[in-house]
């Protein structure tokens, strides 16, 4: 399943987080095959949807060095505009990264090298399969609406309502369990989740991250949410 397209990240100048130095900053090396001798590829911050940096393709190969003030969920992109094509969603610190494909297509593109984009991948793989159940259930009851079948498609919208709770729990548990770590702070906003969280739900993640991810942009972001979620 191919990976959504999530949202987000701005930029605020705080201490940089995982294995990163002072005076340190990103370095994405790749090789994609495919990729045309002086193809453009741009980094993309996923929140304020501008460019981070760019590079020119050599012989399949290419390289991105930089700074980020603070994790940031990133968006690789060849080419501009209509013609452009993504190939990787990236969160982003000060570390380095490795990127290798077997062509130009998003389905084929391997991100490497980084602690918290493999932590919030695994997250996302876990609660793709979750919505793709949910997507399903939700398909077989709206066939149950059109027979009709009350009783199937009432048993089917439980299940339904089931699984989405089950989402929740998935991601809390991650939240939890990452809460030193920018993973945490980042992916109450990340999920697809929408009106299924409340505003104590984004409070209860709120409150489990450390202090230092509490007042970071991440961390910041998820009382905004909070604000517009309203209880129920």
């Amino acid at each position: 399943m191919k990976l959504l397209a999530l949202l987000f990240l701005p930029l605020a100048l705080l201490p940089l987080a995982g294995r990163a130095q002072p005076g340190a900053g990103y370095e994405i090396t790749g090789q994609i095959t495919g990729l045309a001798d002086g193809a453009r590829l741009y980094l993309i911050d996923g929140s304020q949807r501008r460019r981070i940096d760019s590079a020119t393709v050599q012989q399949g190969h290419f390289a991105l060095r930089g700074t980020v003030a603070e994790p940031v969920h990133t968006y690789l992109y060849a080419g501009r505009g209509r013609a452009s094509s993504k190939l990787a969603d990236i969160l982003l610190d000060n570390q380095r990264v490795q990127i290798n494909g077997s062509q130009p297509a998003y389905n084929d593109v391997v991100v490497s090298g980084s602690d918290i984009d493999r932590q919030w991948k695994e997250w996302f793989r876990e609660d793709a399969r979750l919505a793709q159940r949910r997507l399903d259930l939700g398909q077989r009851y709206q066939a149950r609406l059109a027979q009709p079948d009350t009783a199937g498609s009432g048993a089917l919208r439980h299940e339904r309502a089931q699984v989405q709770h089950a989402r929740i729990v998935l991601l809390k548990a991650y939240v939890r369990r990452y809460h030193d770590t920018a993973v945490g702070a980042a992916l109450p906003t990340m999920c697809t989740l929408g009106t299924s969280l409340t505003g104590a739900d984004y409070q209860e993640m709120y409150q489990s991250l450390t202090p230092r991810w509490q007042q970071s942009t991440l961390g910041r972001e998820i009382l905004t949410q909070a604000g517009k979620h309203p209880a129920r």
